[in-house]
């Protein structure tokens, strides 16, 4: 892990400044979602979502359009 460390702190080096803030961004962002936990945990908690999406995981693909109405 500690290799891992140092390879991205050896390509931070070669980045522009402008890139850093980015990456930056993208950590903040990790450590969040890590705090939350998984997307599965997260969307399981919301009231009904868990039949929702069964109910269309269920759903033949023929009740599908291949035309977007918006």
């Amino acid at each position: 892990m500690q290799d891992l460390a140092l390879k991205i702190n050896e390509e931070l080096k070669t980045l522009h400044p402008l890139y850093i803030k980015e990456v930056y961004d993208f950590i903040t962002f990790l450590k969040e979602k890590q705090k939350r936990g998984d997307d599965t945990e997260y969307l399981s908690q919301i009231p009904g979502m868990v039949e929702s999406i069964l109910k269309e995981a269920n759903r033949p693909l023929s009740e599908y359009s291949d035309k977007l109405d918006w």
